[in-house]
């Protein structure tokens, strides 16, 4: 388009300029901000080449935006602001004009643009915010247009000087003749203007005189401010028309200034006319003159006589003030090799003008608004002065002097920004002339900070303006005070603004430190940087803020670095530099800046610059990097770019994410200086490059962004300080977002604020997002969390959850130590403190899938719901299994009927759907955890719940939602862990095969009959998953033999589905022959019928055994129909590899006995493999079982000892020492006891029941008290002593007489326990603690076996325990 049509192209791409404009679409944000710049950009360059198209399509535009209505400062502000940038780009494609464009263009320009510009330069609004950016900008814009165009500006001005000469009216517009103010001017131009000016000044009325006089003025210094050069050759080769012309303009202005007042007016333009006659200023320097130049030398003579205070008037002196230092500011631009006669005139008043001007007793001041003139004249003569003389320093120290008036500090500070930036002629001399003076400037700015810093704490947030804000007339008591008023805070925030801009200009006038030593030297610097530092988060003052910023990035520049203390660069680096990250991100972190992201930006720039040094120095860029403050500075800097992530300014997070990237490039710097892996610095190195990348995506939208970020966090699998402490404080905001949600209006009546949070809009406000975007980051990062304990806190807000009523029966949590809950949360109150506060964050979450609230209630309950299933992190889904687990499970613990209610019901809801998002995700590490948490029981509950809400329409759609779970969880079978498998998922098909209706439904309305047709696909489809390999496993109990169960159970199953079959038969018929909505019904019977074939094919292939003989039958049955289900289910069952050989009768033993040979296997060196691999994967609680089922399999096929000698081996290799051996909850404890228990009761029961029964039926009268405190009236202690020696000697003898009857299977106990105890613990040890340790074993065998008689016979005889023991030593001692 652009190559055919170019006219058409560039006049879209105008449109497109025009549309994007702020009074056009209102606010603008960073996106419309790019953009109009990027717009602004193309037509910059798009006139180089279509120079006209461009200037007349920008020139329409300005003239409609300058003519339209506006109402509102909002809308006036947007006004303003179109119009700097439609002013900005015209004066960019007017800078970019070439030379040979034509001269039709200048017409076009007069005739439309230029009055356009004149009447921004002539409607100037005095004190309006935008009033001088719009002047100024309008002025460069006719700057740039004259350059070319000079002759169509002069023409406008020559032709309005002719209309004044002619007209007789008083009061005359003079703002045409203003403009050559603006105008570009060389040599030849000027001499133009004045020659015209001489034509006419004399016809001129007075108030047209004085415009021309202060006009040519300023277009002299436009001259020699833009072609010095032009000015300094005058001096060099004088130009008589140039003199002749500002000759004859003198005189005539000289006989203008009849009185006092206007010889104040013209002075200032006579010295320059003057300056233009360099001849003329040699001849009058003589002692006699001509009579033509007698005026002249009068001139000089009343200029010094009024400058030195003799002229009679303060307004001539005043004007000779002006004049002089007009004068010494020209001669500056004259080389002093020229030895011009200017120079002498020079020196003869610059003595009076520095007295003057700079007299701390009585400060120059010409009155209320005369401020800015008169710090403008002082700054001209303190430049003026020090390129003429930069050595004579005495108005320097005066102005320095902190006794010295405010306005004197502003002038020095000004001045010496004017000599750095504005040092383009080589005989000027350079700034370092005044380094000497280092320590006091800095002395300044830290006294002047000071006082900023608390005068902003005091006072309210001031606006700072263009204009100065010193005190009306300066007198000696303007000085530094204790207690500044606001005037004078005002006053030192300009002062400070001067200072910092200062400190941007040159950091070396600052940083210069010649004597002192490198502590001194580093201390200065640092106190100078974090004074810099401090300005930035300064939210009322943006300008002092910004421009710190930029002085804080040129003191990080990698040259000046070098400076902060040469003695040690790299030390001071680290720590200068870290204290500045500190400082600023704790800022950013607080939120503590309204402009944050442009500050993170600023940000980005100083991490640049620090790798740039440090590569510089990469040889020993860890030198002095040790240090506290280097590890909080990056901890606190990870923080901070980790809680931008959830920011809800998309730049902000893409700024956040390119800072990845230099935190790495840093890592990479330091670990090739320390020759260690970069992954020792930054852990989450490989994350971060990641994040780094992602950050070019400058055109996505802010959801996909997110779901990036979240993404990436993720994959974040160390724990730092940094990430632990950015998810901690990012909860503790979010907890407090969440707060003010839920505590905002309910209803619309009640207040209208809620508007302005959250009021679901199409793009919701940056609060909604930003507590969206925290939800996400807390679930995306809080698996990195779980580690990691918080001390106590106050308790957790708990979120209304709905009308009192209806909570009275929930059984969901509402938060710990929640009143309003009749159920415990998941977590105690006497353990809530115990809680990792991840697991707070989950509690807060699963309370607010059932959020209550009126108006924000849906929206929260949604996000909830969807970023727990889509962006947890997968080291959460145990925690999360738990917790579900438990809520629901709640619903089952009371007595009596299930509560069935709306925040349960919309709970289990919501559990669905999170479950099924969470399983239906296959993202890295999602298998990794998704087994370490059991969800049988919390489907089961899920089920039983669902099942009780009946067949409405909301039932049918959770039932629905619950059978595509239940389908979803069987794909993910491989990577769940099931306790009891095979036992769940007969559970399971019980339950969904009640909810197939099939032809049972008999609803009315259609749109139910479709929802319970999506009921039965589901159902099916998850039938089918349940079923493919699972044998049946009817309910234990029942009293039926198990295969006549089993076959019962098929057989139900089996009609269930051939009925479904029939159902979907008979409805496909009668659709083909009604037609209409009905046949789109029929396709789905289509599929349900496929699911259902499917289901029979899995249940009859892994139930060949019981089911074959139910089903075979159909294969001769008389319909057509069942005969050609029964061939598909047989094909598909063959197709799957159904093994028949299970049809023998003795399957089921034959399988039992294959199982155990397998359990029972045993290697070659005595191993038991499988045994051994139960015994390490069974969890604890269910150890009971297994030494059972262990201890029962391995006697009958005659392998107990072995099993013994492993699981006791086992138990002594893990044992810390002898006394706590057999001691713990082990497995090999339970199996020794069980082993006491079957084995040993016949024979305790044998043994003791005699003695026992004779102890009970042993006289009243015979007592066994040994306890002097508890005997009874009558009784003897040594009596009583003697009967507890008889029987328990019986006792003793009674034992150790059976042992010929002592069980053979604890005898094996017995022996495998000392040969596993001596072999593993009494080889290693040496002479006597052998025999100690035999001791301590013979001990630990009378305690085990005293153990088994107090655990079979009750504690009646405890006493003589202790004696039974000891038996055991002196038998052991004796073998």
């Amino acid at each position: 388009m652009a190559a055919h049509k170019p006219v058409e192209w560039v006049q879209a791409v105008i449109t497109r300029f025009d549309e994007q404009l702020p009074i056009k679409v209102g606010h603008q944000n960073t996106h419309t901000k790019v953009s109009t710049e990027h717009n602004k950009e193309c037509l910059i360059n798009i006139s180089k080449y279509k120079f006209s198209l461009v200037i007349s399509g920008l020139t329409t535009i300005l003239k409609n935006v300058n003519n339209m209505r506006i109402f509102g400062e909002a809308s006036e502000k947007n006004l303003y602001l179109s119009q700097l940038i439609i002013l900005d780009t015209l004066e960019k494609c007017l800078a970019g004009q070439s030379k040979d464009c034509l001269r039709l263009d200048e017409t076009m320009l007069v005739k439309q643009l230029l009055p356009e510009i004149c009447h921004f330069i002539h409607t100037y609004r005095e004190g309006h915010q935008h009033a001088a950016e719009l002047r100024a900008s309008a002025s460069a814009v006719l700057f740039s247009l004259s350059c070319n165009n000079f002759n169509a500006v002069f023409s406008r001005i020559s032709t309005r000087l002719q209309e004044l000469t002619v007209c007789s009216e008083d009061n005359v517009d003079v703002h045409d003749i203003e403009l050559m103010q603006y105008i570009n001017v060389d040599c030849s131009k000027l001499k133009r203007l004045l020659q015209e000016t001489v034509l006419k000044f004399r016809a001129l009325k007075k108030p047209a005189q004085l415009a021309v006089i202060n006009s040519l003025e300023k277009a002299f210094w436009n001259w020699v401010e833009n072609y010095p050069d032009e000015f300094t050759m005058l001096y060099q080769r004088p130009q008589a028309d140039m003199a002749e012309a500002a000759e004859k303009l003198f005189d005539l202005v000289d006989s203008f200034a009849e009185s006092a007042k206007r010889k104040a007016a013209v002075w200032p333009l006579q010295i320059i006319l003057l300056i233009l006659c360099p001849e003329i200023t040699h001849t009058i320097s003589k002692d006699t003159v001509e009579d033509s130049k007698a005026n002249k030398k009068l001139f000089l003579d009343s200029l010094r006589k009024a400058l030195a205070g003799q002229g009679g008037s303060k307004q001539l002196m005043e004007s000779a003030a002006i004049a002089c230092v007009k004068l010494c500011k020209a001669s500056t631009y004259i080389n002093w090799e020229d030895h011009s006669t200017i120079f002498l005139l020079v020196q003869s008043i610059v003595m009076d003008l520095k007295a003057l001007l700079f007299n701390p007793a009585k400060p120059f001041w010409r009155g209320t608004g005369s401020q800015n003139a008169d710090v403008e004249l002082m700054m001209d003569c303190f430049v003026s002065c020090f390129r003429i003389n930069p050595h004579n320093n005495q108005h320097f120290k005066v102005c320095l002097a902190s006794s010295s008036p405010s306005i004197f500090h502003f002038v020095l500070v000004n001045s010496l920004h004017r000599i750095i930036t504005n040092s383009h002629l080589d005989w000027w001399p350079k700034i370092d002339a005044v380094y000497c003076h280092s320590g006091d400037l800095r002395f300044m700015f830290s006294d002047t900070l000071n006082r900023v810093v608390q005068g902003v704490g005091t006072h309210a947030p001031l606006r700072m303006t263009p204009s100065l804000t010193f005190k009306g007339k300066m007198t000696t008591s303007l000085k530094f005070k204790e207690k500044a008023t606001e005037l004078d805070t005002r006053s030192y925030k300009c002062l400070l603004l001067a200072l910092v801009k200062l400190i941007h200009a040159d950091p070396k006038l600052m940083l210069h430190n010649p004597v002192k030593q490198a502590p001194e030297m580093q201390s200065s610097t640092a106190e100078l940087i974090t004074g810099l530092v401090q300005l930035v988060p300064l939210t009322n003052t943006n300008q002092l803020s910004q421009e710190a910023m930029e002085a804080l990035l040129v003191l990080h520049q990698p040259e000046t670095i070098e400076l902060w203390n040469p003695d040690s660069p790299i030390e001071t680096f680290w720590d200068i530099s870290s204290q500045v990250l500190f400082l600023i991100c704790r800022k950013l972190i607080g939120q503590q800046m309204v402009n944050g992201t442009e500050v993170l930006k600023w940000l980005r720039e100083i991490l640049i610059c620090r790798n740039k040094f440090l590569l510089k120095n990469k040889e020993c860029a860890t030198m002095g990097g040790g240090i506290p403050i280097c590890r909080q500075a990056q901890t606190k800097l990870e923080v901070c770019l980790y809680m931008f992530l959830w920011s809800s300014d998309t730049e902000a997070v893409l700024v956040a994410m390119s800072c990845f990237r230099h935190l790495c490039e840093e890592a990479d710097i330091r670990s090739a200086a320390d020759e260690v892996p970069v992954q020792t610095i930054l852990p989450n190195y490989a994350t971060f490059n990641e994040l780094a990348s992602v950050s070019n995506m400058m055109g996505t939208g802010r959801s996909t962004l997110q779901k990036r970020v979240m993404a990436l966090l993720r994959r974040i699998e160390h724990p730092t300080p940094g990430n632990i402490e950015a998810w901690e404080d990012t909860f503790a905001k979010w907890d407090q977002a969440t707060k003010q949600i839920l505590i905002s209006p309910k209803n619309k009546a009640d207040d209208g604020q809620i508007q302005s949070f959250w009021c679901a809009p199409a793009i919701p406000p940056p609060q909604q997002q930003e507590w969206i975007n925290m939800t996400g980051f807390l679930c995306a990062l809080g698996g990195v969390c779980l580690q990691q304990r918080s001390t106590p806190g106050p308790a957790t807000y708990s979120p209304p959850m709905g009308p009192m009523s209806e909570r009275k029966h929930s059984m969901i949590s509402m938060g710990p130590c929640d009143v309003s809950s009749p159920v415990p949360s998941a977590s105690s109150c006497s353990s809530a403190s115990s809680e990792t506060p991840v697991s707070r964050f989950l509690d807060r979450l699963l309370a607010l899938l059932v959020c209550g609230h009126d108006r924000v209630g849906l929206h929260v309950r949604t996000n909830v719901k969807d970023l727990l299933g889509l962006e947890l992190s997968p080291a959460l889904y145990p925690m999360l299994f738990n917790k579900l687990r438990n809520s629901i499970g709640k619903f089952f613990d009371t007595q009596g009927p299930v509560p069935i209610n709306d925040t349960n019901t919309q709970f289990v809801e919501q559990t669905i759907a999170i479950m099924k998002n969470l399983l239906d995700n296959h993202s890295e590490g999602s298998s990794e955890h998704l087994g370490q948490a059991s969800i049988e029981t919390m489907m089961l509950n899920l089920v039983r719940y669902v099942r009780i809400l009946g067949n409405v329409v909301h039932a049918i759609q959770i039932k629905t939602k619950l059978c595509q779970l239940v389908e979803v969880m069987m794909e993910r079978r491989d990577d769940l862990s099931f306790c009891q498998e095979m036992k769940f998922r007969n559970k399971m098909v019980e339950y969904l095969t009640d909810w197939v209706m099939g032809t049972s439904n008999q609803a009315a309305d259609d749109d139910v009959k479709c929802l319970t047709r999506d009921l039965d696909q589901a159902s099916m489809e998850a039938v089918v998953s349940l079923l493919a390999g699972l044998p049946l496993q009817p309910e234990e109990g029942d009293g039926v033999e198990l295969m006549e169960a089993k076959s019962q159970l098929f057989l139900k199953y089996f009609t269930l589905f051939m009925n479904l079959l029939n159902d979907c038969s008979e409805v496909e018929d009668e659709g083909q022959a009604v037609g209409g909505r009905k046949r789109g019904m029929s396709r789905r019977l289509a599929s349900l019928r496929h699911c259902t074939v499917l289901a029979m094919s899995n249940l009859l292939n892994a139930n060949v055994d019981s089911g074959l003989m139910h089903s075979i039958g159909l294969g001769y049955h008389k319909d057509l129909q069942t005969r050609a289900t029964f061939m598909e289910v047989l094909t598909k069952i063959l197709q799957q590899g159904t093994e028949f050989d299970t049809l023998a009768e003795t399957v089921l033993a034959d399988r039992f006995e294959r199982l155990v040979e397998l359990v029972t296997m045993m290697g070659d060196q005595g191993e038991l493999p499988i045994a051994m691999a139960l015994a390490n994967v069974v969890p604890g609680s269910q150890w009971d079982e297994l030494a059972r089922v262990l201890v029962t399999l391995f006697d009958s096929r005659h392998l107990l000892y072995q099993l013994l000698w492993n699981m006791f081996s086992k138990e002594v290799e893990l044992a810390d020492s002898m006394q706590t051996l057999f001691r713990g909850n082990s497995l090999a404890s339970k199996i020794m006891t069980f082993c006491f228990k079957v084995y040993g009761a016949a024979y305790l029961q044998k043994l003791l029941e005699p003695l026992l029964r004779g102890v009970i039926t042993t006289p009243e009268h015979i007592s066994f008290e040994v306890d002097p405190t508890r005997l009874e009236q009558g009784e003897n202690l040594e009596e009583n002593q003697r009967n507890l020696l008889q029987i328990t000697e019986r006792f003793f003898q009674a034992i150790i007489g059976s042992s010929g009857e002592f069980p053979p299977q604890l005898r094996s106990v017995c022996h495998c326990l000392y040969q596993a105890t001596c072999h593993s613990l009494l080889n290693k040890a040496s002479v006597k603690e052998k025999k100690e340790n035999k001791k301590a074993f013979a001990g630990n065998c009378g305690i085990l076996f005293s153990f088994w008689t107090l655990y079979t016979s009750g504690d009646i005889f405890s006493e003589h325990f202790i004696y039974t023991q000891s038996c055991f030593s002196s038998l052991y001692d004796s073998s």
